[in-house]
Parts: structure tokens; sequence; C-alpha cells
């Protein structure tokens, strides 16, 4: 088998998809703001929105039934659980591709708001 000879072309790199990125970002973005933050319910309403766009983009417009203790193992459901089902069925109708572009579009004001430069976020550990 002969040599191969070194490749003289330069690698392409492939951008990743904007959606992906955002939601890897809004993970890391949220889950410090979700723990330690002064206002949570601000932190509620953005990662429900956030549930609510990501659903419809990756599902659709499944209509799984209303969070109640019948579904919660006996157990009352939580505030954020009925939040995110009903932003997600807010968007009945949406089409995965107006939902995703919504998604991402949210990343970027959250990224904003909440001064996230090169994804670190300014007030982590301050």
């Amino acid at each position: 088998m002969p040599p191969r000879r070194p490749s003289t072309s330069t690698p392409t790199r492939t951008p990743k998809n904007p959606f992906t990125l955002a939601v890897t970002s809004a993970n890391s973005l949220l889950t410090p703001k979700i723990e330690s933050n002064p206002d949570p319910l601000q932190s509620i309403r953005d990662s429900t929105s956030l549930y609510g766009f990501y659903m419809q983009t990756t599902i659709g417009d499944y209509r799984p039934p209303f969070p109640s203790a019948s579904n919660s193992s006996n157990q009352k459901p939580d505030i954020y659980e009925r939040t995110a089902w009903l932003k997600w069925m807010s968007h009945k109708g949406m089409s995965k591709t107006e939902a995703q572009k919504l998604y991402v579009e949210m990343v970027g004001r959250l990224m904003v708001e909440y001064r996230v430069e090169d994804g670190v976020r300014e007030d982590v550990g301050a």
C-alpha cells in the first residue's frame, strides 16, 4: 500500500446549529440564575418560556395532560411544572422553525440581560 500524502487542504469546520448552541447556552445561563436569584419569579418566567419554545421545536403540537396530582405520584404539581406546561400549550400551531427562531432570539436577549460574555455570566460567583 502506498504511503498517504499529507492533505494540502485545510479542514473545514461546519458551524453548529444556532439552536443547538442556544440550548447549551440556556442550560448554563439559567441553572445558576434559578439557584441564586434574588428574583426567582423572573427565573421561572425565563426558563418556562424557553421550555415552551424548546418543546414546540422538538415535539410540536403534542398535547400531554395538564400536570395534576394524578400525574405526579400523588403529589401536588408545583408552579414551575404547571407554568412550563402552559407556556408550551400557548404555542399550539406554531411551526417548529418559528419556535426554534424565537428560542434562539430569547437566549440572545437573556445573555445580554444576564451580562454573559464568552459564555460566562458576570454575576456568578460574585
